[in-house]
């Protein structure tokens, strides 16, 4: 398809669609009309008309709502209407301002904003008073903003003077310039210590940040470094307990690790993540060999050391309480049953000496279930191909009987050695068909009958499973 014809295709549908939502969207402003006369509340109808940058418009409203609510139209109603009209106007202003004065735009911007589309549609009536405080305060937020960039980024707090000098078209505000530039530098000072922290560096680097620090003017916020350096080196300590304790590493390892380095070492939290890592550790052990291998503990606390991991006190009881749930599961009759339906071979032999004839029994059953499926499977080709002959046999029975009737009802048919061989053949597999029914019926009634017995016989082999004699 040609590029232009592509176009014109998709322009032609976004424009259907468009003109699709119009009344739907015009439907939905009548029906917000309608429900604001049942309401009443006149005071609120102006304001939402000025906050919508709309020209005061009772009367027009009056007219509407006296279709819908007449009797909510009171003397009063003017008045409630004007009061929330230029509450609505000066916060549509205002708006505008706070917009202008966060995207950077100078407060002269609201000649150029007297002549937008929108005000100018909407007769929008001027209120410089309330967009010069919305403006006030959309710029107040913009040099926040500007002010903490700078401080997050490190940047000297003489930067301002930089600041004010490119800022100087805008409007400068130097107050909001400074907040900005303290939340962003605690922010940096916040970030700088949570790093060293998190990258295991001892907190005595600070010493060197503030001397970098100072020599760019930059000040320096020991109280934001040091409580994130504290909070965060809890968590590195934590995340090396964890990993260490598949490492061959231990407490005493890092504590002297700690000593050489100058770090403060969190010895509690450090010891209870490197404990609990273990004890996942032994619990994932149990798991693995209790699902088909002999129970291997005294094996596996002998090799611990080699294995880069520690017995703890809690070794021996975690990976036998694992290991007995997952060899109870192995060697239940439902995961025998399967394993013998994919031909899998079981380890009995980790079964206890109580269970393991029920398992064996469950185990064959899974193997006659699945000799007893794939009879019946072919039970339901041999019904399908059947099903479909017998049923093409009906067709050109049917066939065949319709043309010998005609024929017969034919008075003006020529009765030759030609037709009379005709009818011969005709008769003939009209006798072989209605044969070929009549015998594929008891053959269709066997393999139903075959496949009712094959369906009983594998619901009562899983029956039998759970059997213990």
């Amino acid at each position: 398809m040609k590029p232009v014809l592509f176009m014109l295709i998709f322009f032609r549908k976004f424009l259907l669609a468009a003109v699709m939502l119009l009344p739907l969207a015009a439907c939905q402003t009548t029906m917000n009309l309608r429900q604001d006369c049942k309401v009443g509340d006149w005071n609120f109808i102006g304001n939402k008309d000025g906050a919508q940058g709309f020209d005061a418009r009772f009367e027009e409203r009056r007219q509407f709502c006296a279709t819908v609510d007449g009797d909510k139209i009171k003397q009063e109603s003017a008045s409630q209407y004007q009061a929330g009209w230029q509450q609505g106007n000066q916060h549509f202003w205002e708006q505008v301002g706070v917009q202008d004065g966060i995207s950077a735009l100078a407060i002269s911007n609201y000649e150029q904003q007297l002549k937008t589309d929108t005000i100018v549609k909407n007769h929008t009536p001027p209120n410089q008073d309330a967009y010069q405080r919305g403006w006030v305060r959309g710029n107040a937020d913009y040099w926040y903003g500007v002010g903490d960039t700078d401080g997050k980024a490190g940047r000297s707090a003489k930067d301002e003077q930089l600041r004010a000098a490119s800022g100087q078209a805008i409007g400068f505000n130097q107050g909001s310039y400074q907040q900005g530039w303290h939340a962003g530098n605690y922010a940096y000072w916040t970030q700088t210590g949570f790093q060293d922290a998190h990258d295991g560096v001892p907190d005595s680097e600070l010493k060197n940040h503030a001397q970098a620090a100072q020599a760019k003017g930059v000040q320096v916020r020991e109280d934001a470094y040091k409580a994130a350096w504290n909070k965060e080196i809890v968590e590195y300590w934590r995340r090396l307990g964890w990993s260490d304790a598949t490492e061959g590493r231990d407490v005493i390892t890092r504590r002297a690790d700690a000593r050489a380095r100058g770090l403060k070492f969190s010895e509690a939290e450090y010891q209870q993540q490197w404990e609990q890592r273990l004890i996942q550790y032994w619990r994932e052990a149990g798991n693995a060999d209790g699902f088909g291998q002999p129970n291997q503990i005294e094996e596996r606390i002998s090799n611990a050391r080699r294995n880069n991991v520690f017995v703890i006190p809690q070794t021996r009881d975690t990976y036998n309480q694992a290991w007995f749930a997952q060899n109870a599961v192995y060697c239940s009759p439902e995961n025998a049953f399967a394993f013998g339906r994919r031909n899998h071979r079981m380890a009995l032999e980790v079964c206890q000496a109580s269970q393991q004839n029920q398992v064996r029994r469950a185990w064959n059953a899974g193997q006659d279930y699945e000799d007893i499926a794939r009879k019946l499977s072919n039970i339901h080709i041999d019904l399908a191909s059947l099903n479909d002959r017998r049923a093409d046999a009906a067709r050109r029975l049917e066939r065949i009987e319709r043309e010998i009737r005609r024929d017969q009802d034919d008075k003006n048919r020529v009765t030759n050695n030609d037709t009379a061989s005709n009818d011969r053949r005709r008769e003939r597999e009209r006798q072989e068909l209605r044969e070929f029914l009549q015998g594929s019926a008891y053959r269709m009634e066997e393999l139903r009958s075959w496949e009712f017995r094959y369906s009983q016989q594998m619901q009562q082999i899983k029956r039998d499973i759970y059997r213990n004699d």
